[in-house]
């Protein structure tokens, strides 16, 4: 097998930490604990990269191991650590070659360790169900799910953003349903993905009535959405998505059930659900009433998403004041922050040379190096407009940055 691929760009150096792994697949084992039943001479460099969490040096380290004819001797949980070593953050950031090549390392090891009598567990299949649905690839996460013979709750909740992810919105809720129908008892995560993928279908009411139903202690005088009086979407007499595919008495608490705690992810879902159908008075509530009621505090990415939709909504001034909050709050903006503002003046008011300052604002207050894509929005602007000594003052600029970010 090919290695070289795997150094491309740092492609296995963006491993993710020890605690969001064990979120996601229910418990990884760690090196330290293990008891070595294996010569020191054959698994010694596999265990010193795990430990190191060098996911490159893992892959060699097991590489080696395979040819020198001491796969056999491994005992299965060490195969499961090599595979959770291996996990990227952000697929977005590599090419479809590497993507390609990284999921043959993971099948690569799955295939050993079936070979070797080890029968993949339930955190080896939920490592691959999130790989599956962050990389789009629907038709590899459902043949997954019919290899998994007893899923738990991140399986079900990882199969559900899989959907998600692949643009699948019916199966979603098909999948909630299913876990309905075991013992199994979904949480918070589940009800976010709900509540995400009604807003990716536009349906803001739905998405709020899973807020108040999950989230929300009940009162006598609540018997509405809790946000129906700034949604703005026209009456129809025609059943809603959710309730055409889920209906809604599946998605109601039982009465003896604990109401969950919202987090950051609960309100940037609903954010989004919002924001997707230009409801600014509704995300003003979301921000300004409902994130302080609940006690919790905008993150990073719950400015930037803000800042996106108000953008997307032609509110800029909305955007500017979700700005100066996070100076307020000490949160620092990043390059995904300035990149909405951005964008909307050089798009959307044609105003080149104030999203040009704009570059040099972030640079010279922040540090933030800008993106690529900034300056080949700015030459395409001039060279639309015949304005080629500005197109090439930029394109010197552009290079540079580019060089830069190559090194």
């Amino acid at each position: 097998m090919n290695r070289s691929l795997l150094a491309t760009k740092g492609l296995l150096n963006a491993a993710t930490n020890v605690s969001s792994r064990r979120s996601i697949h229910a418990g990884v084992k760690d090196p330290l604990q293990l008891r070595t039943r294996v010569p020191a001479e054959i698994a010694n460099k596999l265990l010193s990269a795990i430990r190191n969490r060098n996911p490159a040096a893992v892959w060699k380290a097991y590489n080696d191991i395979s040819d020198r004819g001491n796969i056999s001797k491994l005992p299965g949980e060490y195969h499961t650590m090599t595979l959770q070593s291996l996990q990227l953050k952000n697929l977005g950031s590599y090419n479809q070659d590497e993507i390609k090549f990284y999921r043959e390392c993971l099948v690569n090891i799955i295939k050993t360790m079936k070979e070797q009598g080890y029968q993949p567990d339930i955190r080896d299949y939920n490592l691959l169900m999130d790989f599956y649905g962050r990389a789009g690839d629907w038709k590899a996460s459902t043949g997954l799910w019919t290899e998994i013979k007893k899923p738990n709750l991140y399986t079900y909740n990882l199969y559900m953003r899989a959907a998600l992810q692949s643009k699948k919105y019916k199966e979603v809720f098909r999948i909630y349903n299913l876990l309905r129908s075991t013992d199994i008892q979904p949480n918070e995560f589940t009800f976010n993905t709900l509540i995400e993928a009604n807003g990716r279908l536009g349906n803001i009411t739905e998405a709020d009535k899973i807020f108040q139903e999950r989230f929300t202690p009940k009162t006598p005088k609540v018997n509405r959405s809790i946000m129906s009086s700034f949604n703005h979407q026209p009456k129809t007499n025609l059943p809603t998505y959710t309730k055409a595919i889920s209906p809604l008495g599946c998605i109601i608490p039982n009465k003896n059930q604990d109401f969950l705690q919202p987090s950051n992810d609960t309100f940037e879902a609903l954010i989004d659900a919002h924001g997707r159908k230009k409801n600014t008075t509704g995300l003003s509530h979301i921000y300004t009433n409902m994130m302080p009621k609940y006690k919790v505090t905008p993150t990073l990415k719950s400015y930037n998403s803000l800042i996106h939709w108000y953008c997307y909504s032609d509110d800029i001034e909305a955007a500017r004041k979700v700005f100066m909050d996070m100076a307020q709050n000490n949160v620092t903006p990043n390059a995904v922050t300035f990149n909405y503002l951005f964008r909307y003046e050089a798009l959307k008011r044609a105003r080149p040379k104030v999203a040009e300052s704009m570059i040099h604002y972030m640079q010279k207050e922040y540090g933030i190096k800008p993106l690529v894509s900034m300056y080949k929005v700015l030459i395409r602007i001039h060279n639309k407009h015949n304005r080629e000594d500005e197109a090439q003052r930029l394109y010197k600029e552009y290079t540079l940055v580019k060089n830069k970010l190559e090194k």
